[in-house]
């Protein structure tokens, strides 16, 4: 069956930054996708349940003052065995 994702909000790209180990699902330095409320790109579910919420916030135009680019998150993956970062990107629609 395709999926068609409906264009909501702005999107949100993430790409992998860094590793240090090896991602049980095979994430490499380099991989980059569309992820969004409706669309967890190619995240394992622990990754992704960590991000929904700054996913969220960047598709639907929030901002987080901790960040010095309202448009540029940088996240790592709660697995402390196998370390993957993921910068997340805002791109307005």
């Amino acid at each position: 069956m395709a999926v068609n994702y409906p264009p909501v909000g702005n999107k949100v790209i993430a790409k992998v930054i860094e590793t240090q180990g090896d991602c049980s699902i095979g994430m490499k330095v380099g991989d980059e996708f569309e992820v969004g409320i409706h669309q967890c790109g190619e995240f394992c579910g622990y990754f992704y349940h960590n991000l929904f919420h700054w996913i969220n916030l960047l598709q639907f135009d929030g901002a987080f003052p901790l960040f010095p680019d309202k448009d540029v998150m940088v996240w790592e993956c709660p697995n402390p065995n196998n370390r993957v970062k993921v910068e997340l990107r805002r791109e307005k629609r």
